[in-house]
């Protein structure tokens, strides 16, 4: 059977569109009687069409001789901060990242900052709330707002329609700001002040500071702002972030990573009973790379971060997000009862063609995709074979582990066998290949 990858496209949407949704469906169905509950969310014909009209999303897919669609793969960038798919917001929240801040000023300039950024959040807030409550007239104020999603079901949590719009508009402000100033780091203070409250602010000026106090200042235009201080302290004290685990990893490499320098590889599926051997990587490959290639063509960006967000107990994801170096990790709540790992790495301009190349050569010696009918050296194939092979004995350890020593996600340990039987492909290929040496010698 032969495969054909494409990027689904404005000219060929009409054609592939709805298998693409038919897709999604049949993969849910199939996790979902396999007791995989919870680790598929569609995203629908809809979306995938907004996906395809904007030009900060890919939407790539194989299909077969008939012209069926038997994969997908979506990659998406260009979010607004702290919104729900903003992954970047995970590493924007801390002591560790706030004394990060602080080190990026001196100590008078931090103060200003400080304030200037509070100040100008709170405009941002009230451009939210205008418009907020003009979308929601049922409710009279924002505090009613808060407290009907606080008694809902998810109670608040990062989905929460109000949640998502606060920081959609917000967000909406500064970016209206950054093209009407031509000031392109106009939202960065808002990004790294975005949980800073008044209390802390007094703090930092040596003094503290109650909300009822705050109608006292001199400053006639705070007066005005103290019932919208009063709203979003309320939010950012019930909004929090919630992270379960402590990193293992120096975090600080992922301050810089934002909305603009983000690429998240956000979907991909493969047709249950047509399952091609590498295909989700090969379609995630191809989308990476075309939104890497776009973004270092500005001379201004330094670095590009990959990410990904997964179900703990989904390891065909695990495994995808890993192969491209996605190794470093926070466990975090998500929603309610919808807890996910979130996945990252960071790439260096300089280092861009190389991480290319390298995953280039992976597809070719682990999956036989060789666009460019590259030939590779019987030492490069070895050293690749070899890097997969001890890591997939790593992760059958793993595996081992958590089925003698049952603990809290775990993972699914019935893939264990599978894994076993690549590592012994993965030997066979290592003995054939050392043998086509010996011949060549």
């Amino acid at each position: 059977m032969g495969l054909q990858i494409l990027e689904l496209t404005k000219e060929n949407e009409e054609k592939y569109l709805d298998k693409v949704a038919q897709l999604e469906q049949d993969v849910l169905t199939d996790m979902e009687r396999h007791g995989k509950i919870g680790q598929l969310f569609v995203t629908g014909k809809e979306d995938i069409s907004d996906y395809v009209h904007s030009e900060d999303n890919t939407v790539m897919i194989s299909v077969d001789d008939n012209d069926d669609v038997l994969s997908a793969a979506y990659i998406t960038q260009g979010q607004k901060p702290f919104t729900y798919n903003d992954i970047t917001k995970y590493f924007k929240v801390g002591e560790k990242y706030q004394a990060y801040v602080r080190r990026q000023y001196t100590e008078q300039e931090y103060k200003k900052v400080v304030l200037e950024s509070y100040e100008e959040k709170l405009k941002a807030y009230a451009y939210a709330r205008e418009k907020i409550l003009d979308e929601f007239p049922q409710f009279q104020n924002m505090t009613e707002f808060i407290q009907s999603e606080l008694q809902s079901k998810n109670q608040f949590d990062e989905k929460s329609p109000l949640r998502e719009k606060v920081n959609a508009y917000m967000a909406e402000y500064f970016m209206k700001k950054q093209e009407t100033t031509g000031n392109t780091d106009s939202i960065k203070p808002y990004e790294q002040f975005y949980w800073m409250t008044a209390e802390e602010i007094g703090r930092i000026y040596g003094r503290e500071i109650h909300l009822e106090e705050l109608k006292n200042k001199d400053v006639l235009e705070y007066e005005k702002m103290i019932q919208l201080q009063q709203e979003h302290q309320e939010i950012l004290t019930k909004g929090k972030l919630k992270i379960y685990e402590e990193p293992t990893f120096d975090e600080e490499q992922y301050y810089s990573a934002n909305t603009g320098n983000s690429i998240e590889i956000d979907t991909y599926l493969t047709a249950p009973n047509k399952r091609h051997s590498g295909t989700a990587r090969i379609l995630v490959y191809e989308g990476i790379k075309k939104h890497i290639d776009r973004f270092f063509k500005n001379p201004q960006n330094k670095e590009i971060f990959l990410c990904s967000t997964l179900h703990r107990e989904n390891l065909s994801s695990k495994y995808v997000s890993e192969f491209f170096g996605l190794k470093d990790s926070l466990f975090v709540k998500r929603r309610q009862g919808r807890d996910r790992e979130v996945h990252i790495t960071r790439i260096k301009r300089e280092d861009a063609k190389q991480y290319l190349r390298d995953m280039e050569d992976k597809l070719n010696v682990l999956y036989g995709y060789n666009p460019q009918n590259k030939r590779l050296s019987t030492i490069r194939k070895q050293t690749i074979l070899k890097e997969q092979l001890d890591y997939e004995k790593e992760e059958f350890k793993r595996l081992n582990r958590a089925r003698h020593y049952p603990c809290k996600y775990t993972g699914n340990v019935k893939d264990i066998q599978s894994k076993a039987n690549k590592i012994l492909k993965l030997k066979q290929r290592l003995k054939q290949i050392e043998s086509e040496q010996d011949i060549e010698i």
